[in-house]
């Protein structure tokens, strides 16, 4: 039996947010200097593992994908279809990609109604509209709830500023892409804005492969005094896909030439109340909306006795309402506190054709969730940072859950910082996994996560800087498809643990580096299984030389290890093992005047020849043109 209080408690916490009403002054959050995404509210530091990508760093490395992006960080490992039609799918840790929570503008955009049990596509993103990305690695239930397994990665989109700007980019390329985005800054009085548009065609790389999609972004702010802030914001995605079907062999090994095809819309809203009720009291309320549309078809993999055609029209809404406070109890130690409800609501139509027999896979489920939640952030010392936090979620049809997470920071030397983190995190079963019509299981169990983390920093003088981390995670009750029940189940345990290397070099004025490199090793415990698409190593190095006043160029170089992929399109699943690969990326730039820049980019300079899955190899050399304005 579920307990009434806790729904009552966090009922009344929301809507006691409705009688705030006195308003003092405050002081604005500087949110280029903060992290927002694994705390309760904006902080200077935490002490989770954090990697951030701002505005100048995004626009440097020009690339053609927010996947490739995140390829620079470290922890994170990519998963690709080989070309732009297929799917992208970014794991932490050796985590399933399910496991990866992806917030838009701190909204949750996981569609837990796609057969990938919620798994996101970093395809759909387009990079000229993202200002800042930050990835909290560990577990984070205790700060978002269901999902949150392996970490969080929260794209920000482009934020109002002061005066007017405008900005145009325009870029062209081999094999007919081309990217178009238009973006609108600024602030009349106390209202402030944000518009952009873009409209995007990845071109077609790779045989029979191809993406395209147009989206827009508005954001709108609104300070009617000191103490009241209003923030409303709305993107929309509209786009569509073709490729070989995933497992197929792709190009170099299907036997049938057809291929998936998706058709797909996105909807984010969210809206924000911010108040600060007294100087050290600070109160947010926040409701949002995320809303995901797709039509999808598949041909199946000859010989069709294991994937048959097979076609689905999903339609998945998730609404939350969130209610923080945060109140600096002393100079040295804050609190949050606060609730939330999270209402999911998902339909599918779908179907499988075994030779001439279509059996229908329909489900339509929904879910609602009561959450109660509390953190503490204290600097008992200058030197010292302690965090900690904990939550408690109400879903339907599940018993309740606790996650916790605590986690400090010890700097002995302005030069030198310790830091350790342990949190446990769960993620609920996705509507697919449920309710899918021939391989749902409606008995599914959570599946649980446990996590910690070590690592050293080292400032060695004003140009170099090291970074060393470890990390271990327990995952269980897994959900995987078992064949011979035919459904889906909870059974597998799997282990993943590894270190971290991070460097930041200066030598010159005008060259700076940034390296990474994780070794990530993973076990499933007692089943002889191999899990796809995680490499054990992983490196890149990025290099900025601002060669003259107008002239600059930007070189990426990443290593991906030797990873296991599967494949159908022998009749049968067959895992083998992918090699290892190189890949050299450059930019070089010219900047006449600080309000136009011309850039030629070069993906995959040394024409490697590779695959990151059975027969899809990745596209060769590619060369792009492109112009930005900002007025």
């Amino acid at each position: 039996m579920k307990s009434s209080g806790v729904r009552g408690f966090a009922a009344f916490l929301l809507v006691g947010a409705a009688s705030l009403v006195d308003g003092r002054e405050s002081t604005p959050v500087a949110l280029e200097t903060v992290v927002v995404t694994g705390t309760y509210a904006p902080r200077s530091a935490i002490t989770s593992d954090v990697s951030i990508l701002d505005d100048a760093q995004i626009a440097a490395l020009n690339k053609t994908s927010v996947a490739d992006l995140l390829k620079t960080l470290p922890g994170l490992l990519v998963e690709e279809q080989g070309s732009p039609g297929g799917l992208t799918a970014v794991s932490i840790r050796g985590g399933e990609s399910n496991f990866t929570l992806v917030l838009v503008d701190g909204v949750e955009v996981n569609d837990p109604t796609n057969s990938r049990g919620g798994s996101y596509d970093f395809a759909n993103l387009n990079p000229d509209m993202v200002e800042r990305i930050e990835v909290v690695r560990g577990a984070q239930s205790s700060i978002y709830g269901s999902d949150a397994l392996a970490g969080v990665i929260n794209i920000i989109t482009r934020r109002p500023g002061q005066g007017h700007s405008q900005r145009f980019h325009a870029e062209i390329g081999e094999d007919d892409y081309y990217t178009l985005a238009a973006s609108a800054l600024g602030s009349v009085g106390d209202v402030s804005y944000a518009v952009e548009l873009t409209d995007r065609d990845d071109g077609q790389p790779v045989r029979n492969s191809k993406r395209d999609h147009d989206s827009a972004n508005l954001r709108v702010g609104w300070r009617p005094s000191d103490a009241h802030q209003l923030r409303i914001a709305y993107r929309y995605l509209d786009g569509d896909r073709e490729t070989w079907p995933e497992q197929s062999g792709g190009p170099r090994f299907a036997t049938v030439d057809a291929q998936d095809k998706s058709d797909y819309t996105q909807q984010v809203f969210s809206l924000a109340w911010i108040y600060q009720v007294m100087p050290k009291w600070r109160s947010a309320l926040q409701a949002s909306r995320f809303d995901a549309q797709e039509k999808y078809s598949s041909p199946g993999i000859a010989p069709y006795s294991e994937v048959p055609p097979n076609a689905a029209d999903t339609d998945f809404i998730r609404d939350k309402l969130q209610w923080v406070n945060t109140l600096a109890l002393l100079e040295d130690v804050s609190i949050s506190a606060g609730a939330d409800f999270r209402h999911e609501d998902g339909e599918s139509d779908g179907y499988l054709d075994f030779f001439g027999n279509r059996i229908a896979t329909d489900f339509e489920l929904n879910r609602d969730t009561w959450g109660v939640f509390s953190g503490v952030s204290a600097t008992p010392r200058d030197s010292l940072l302690l965090q900690a936090s904990v939550r408690y979620d109400e879903p339907d049809d599940f018993g309740g859950e606790t996650s916790w997470q605590a986690g400090a920071a010890y700097s002995p030397t302005d030069a030198l910082t310790f830091s350790a983190n342990w949190g446990q995190a769960f993620k609920l079963p996705s509507f697919y996994a449920l309710g899918h019509g021939l391989v749902g299981n409606p008995t599914l169990e959570p599946e649980k996560g446990e996590s910690w983390d070590a690592s050293v920093a080292w400032q060695a003088g004003n140009t170099l800087s090291l970074e060393a981390g470890w990390f271990n995670n327990e995952f269980k009750d897994l959900v995987d498809f078992d064949d011979e029940l035919f459904r889906n189940v909870n059974r597998s345990k799997v282990h993943t643990s590894g270190a971290e290397l991070q460097a930041t070099w200066q030598p010159m004025v005008d060259v700076s580096l940034r390296a990474q490199g994780t070794y990530t090793d993973i076990d499933v415990k007692n089943e002889n299984t191999k899990l796809t698409g995680r490499p054990r190593w992983t490196a890149s190095v990025v290099g900025n030389w601002q060669i003259n006043g107008a002239w600059g160029a930007v070189f990426e170089y990443r290593y991906s290890g030797e990873q296991w992929a599967a494949s159908r399109y022998t009749g049968a699943e067959v895992t083998q093992e992918l090699d290892d690969y190189y890949r050299l990326d450059c930019v070089l730039r010219w900047q006449p005047s600080p309000d136009w820049e011309l850039q030629l980019s070069a993906d995959n300079v040394l024409d490697e020849d590779y695959e990151t899955a059975v027969g899809f190899p990745a596209p060769g050399r590619k060369f792009r043109f492109g112009v930005r304005f900002i007025l």
